[in-house]
């Protein structure tokens, strides 16, 4: 048998602590999906597919796309637009019945009036 002093066991055991560890992280991450990069490659692919809608120029369908607008809030824009003219900057949104500050912040970055 071989012997060891205190200070080289002590050594031997954090060595096979690391080692246990560094197994146990290999597993998790081979076994846990929020380190799936497939999963995060979908994300970011989904993230590029975002499209900003032009208030100006959408049409009903593509303007009820945006959250919290739907097709009756569209038709609202569609109208403010042909009636009041252009909107000349994205804050101008807002002067659409049923449209307040709440709203346009959930949108503000998914539209544009260029």
């Amino acid at each position: 048998m071989i012997k060891l002093t205190k200070d080289e066991k002590i050594a031997v055991i954090f060595l096979l602590l690391f080692i246990f560890i560094g197994i146990s992280l290999i597993s998790y991450k081979k076994n846990n999906p929020r380190f799936d990069y497939d999963v995060i490659e979908s994300i970011v692919e989904n993230t590029k597919k975002i499209k900003i809608i032009n208030i100006n120029k959408g049409d009903k369908e593509s303007i009820a796309e945006l959250p919290h607008i739907g097709p009756v809030a569209a038709g609202r824009i569609i109208t403010y637009r042909e009636n009041v003219g252009l909107f000349k900057r994205k804050e101008d949104i807002k002067n659409v019945k049923g449209i307040g500050e709440k709203t346009f912040s959930k949108i503000k970055d998914l539209i544009t009036t260029e």
